[in-house]
């Protein structure tokens, strides 16, 4: 029995021991792969391939996460965390991917997830976060047209006393890596990633600018009919500015104030101690051509890119509610039920030389998602009080849409064509004849415009005048010119003319004739061709429109409150008191010491 005993406790002995070797030498292999890693590259793909990059990052004050994304499709960049408003996205996902490419493992910084909270490699993502939660890492994920993902690392803390290092760890693995890298290159601010243009303007084709200064604000009031809705507006001013190209200077076009008592706009213009504040004027330009994006949101349904709100639209509550929480407020109705709308805190139009004309509507500040509207107000009157640094943070929301000022482009001035003589008929080619059959003449184009002017009607004004005009002292006591006449007659000879001299004169009135006729056609070729320019200019204009509206009419635009201080100006801000100018002209002008009655000469000593 006693060796039945022994030999089990020896097998169980041997077992244990078998297992301890088993364990130890399984711990020195895995701890020998991992150290076989050093030097060996994460990541490796091709940059062309990525078409999607997510960022999450964890935010401790709310113990939420914020989410960016950005991805490619058909060839379009969009931002998926912003419902999918389009990016500019090929040069910045070149670099965010660049930055993960081929990191070179530089040593082995952690094996458990023990130390993952020390090295700041948490993973957002976990559910079990709360306000507390200290060492949460950003995840970064790339992935490729199927979704495969080609890199998915969460980063930490940098590595202390080591530039340009960072503890990493793939998402799914509890190893972490210390390897080089560019943070900033993962960028998630939103304007990193968009168009940075959003007009799309040159400064330089800036013509006029009006600014109309108003507060608009919907108030319930009683009347008999009930509780209603009404449109308070706050009436300021509408200035009209024009830039002069040739002198590089604004002029006023237009200025009215609104007179309260009257209830009208009445003209304001500027007094003679008074100008315009070219500074301001200049920042304004300068404010449209880098007109700087903070957010957007898209809008509701049936809102127009023109800003009119459809029928359906006005009666969708939820619609409505989007609409006026953001300071824009539908007015009247138009024949197809739609209405237009006034934004809470006025307009700036800007006017360019192609006829491409803006309007900006600017509405509510914009409250952010973990503020309310209190702290919005707040905020709001503070910087009334404070300096412009104190704007920081403070947006506002702003509508933009596009329409085509046809008056701005200048209608072409056509030449005058001269008379043919009575009977004569002008010949007509081939090619003229095709083209009468396909199109119109430069006699016959009639621009469309109210107060242009075709050749047709340029010829009728000519035949008017010639009509009208006193008889020359070389006609006849009959009203008759004493030139030749082509009415299909042989032309009697003159006095004193031998018969046979007849066809050579019949000859010389042919080549006048001919000569009239070239000059005709080349005349109306020029027409022509100024006609088709200006129609060109009204076609390429409102196809621009048509343009820039397909890409604003979807969104609402946030901007920062210091940009809408820089291209919404009041009287006030375009308008500076004159200087000393005069004294200081006097001075300059008043002759030097010198001999009486020589002022350019300075007296000798």
């Amino acid at each position: 029995t006693m060796t039945e005993m022994t030999k089990t406790m020896l097998l169980v002995a041997a077992a244990v021991v078998s297992l301890l070797v088993a364990y130890t030498g399984g711990a020195n292999s895995d701890s020998q792969n991992l150290d076989e890693l050093i030097g060996s590259k994460l990541n490796q793909f091709e940059v062309e391939v990525a078409s999607r990059l997510k960022i999450v990052k964890f935010d401790q004050e709310t113990a939420s996460t914020r989410e960016f994304e950005v991805a490619e499709k058909e060839g379009l960049w969009s931002i998926p965390s912003k419902q999918d408003y389009p990016a500019d996205a090929t040069e910045q996902m070149g670099e965010a991917a660049t930055c993960l490419i081929d990191r070179e493992i530089l040593r082995i910084a952690a094996k458990t997830a023990i130390e993952h909270e020390a090295l700041g490699v948490i993973d957002p993502n976990t559910s079990s976060l709360d306000s507390k939660a200290e060492g949460v890492g950003t995840r970064v994920t790339i992935t490729d047209s199927n979704d495969q993902a080609l890199a998915d690392m969460i980063i930490g803390k940098p590595v202390k006393e080591t530039e340009g290092q960072y503890y990493v760890r793939n998402a799914e693995q509890d190893v972490v890596y210390v390897v080089s890298l560019e943070p900033d290159k993962l960028s998630t601010k939103f304007d990193d990633w968009i168009e940075d243009d959003l007009l799309q303007l040159n400064p330089m084709d800036i013509r006029r600018i009006k600014l109309e200064d108003y507060s608009a604000e919907m108030t319930i009031v009683m009347t008999n009919q009930g509780i209603e809705p009404r449109i308070a507006m706050d009436q300021r001013s509408k200035l009209v500015l024009a830039y002069d190209a040739d002198q590089s200077k604004w002029q006023p076009e237009q200025l009215e104030t609104f007179d309260k008592d009257s209830r009208a706009f009445v003209e304001a213009p500027l007094t003679e101690d008074q100008q315009l504040n070219e500074e301001a004027m200049r920042e304004l330009r300068n404010g449209l051509d880098d007109l700087l994006l903070v957010d957007v949101e898209r809008k509701p349904e049936g809102l127009s890119a023109d800003l009119k709100a459809s029928s359906d639209f006005l009666t969708n509550r939820e619609a409505l509610e989007s609409l006026q929480s953001r300071g824009f407020i539908p007015v009247g109705r138009n024949e197809d039920g739609s209405a237009e709308i006034v934004s809470s805190e006025g307009e700036t139009i800007c006017t360019l030389s192609s006829g491409v004309e803006y309007v900006l509507r600017f509405g509510n500040l914009k409250v952010d998602d973990e503020g309310t509207a209190e702290e919005s107000e707040s905020a709001a009157d503070a910087t009334q009080q404070e300096s412009d640094d104190s704007d920081a943070g403070i947006n506002r929301y702003l509508f933009v849409m596009v329409r085509f000022n046809e008056e701005v482009i200048e209608k072409p001035e056509l030449d005058d064509l001269p008379e043919l003589p009575e009977g004569a008929v002008m010949p007509q080619s081939e090619d003229e004849s095709s083209d009468s059959d396909e199109g119109e003449t430069a006699s016959e184009v009639n621009t469309n415009s109210e107060g242009s002017a075709s050749s047709e009607e340029v010829s009728e004004e000519s035949e008017e005048e010639e009509e009208t005009t006193e008889p020359s002292p070389k006609e006849s006591s009959t009203g008759e010119s004493s030139a030749v006449k082509t009415t299909g007659e042989e032309p009697a000879a003159e006095e004193g003319l031998a018969a046979e001299d007849a066809p050579t004169e019949k000859s010389s009135e042919e080549d006048q004739l001919a000569e009239l006729i070239a000059a005709r056609k080349s005349i109306e070729q020029e027409n022509q061709r100024k006609l088709d320019e200006y129609q060109d200019q009204l076609k390429e204009g409102k196809a621009r429109v048509a343009e820039l509206n397909q890409r604003f009419g979807d969104w609402y635009y946030v901007i920062s409150n210091d940009v809408y201080k820089k291209i919404h100006l009041t009287r006030d801000d375009i308008v500076s008191k004159k200087e000393a100018e005069e004294d200081e002209a006097d001075k300059a002008s008043s002759p030097p010491a010198g001999i009486p009655g020589l002022p350019n000469l300075p007296i000798n000593n």
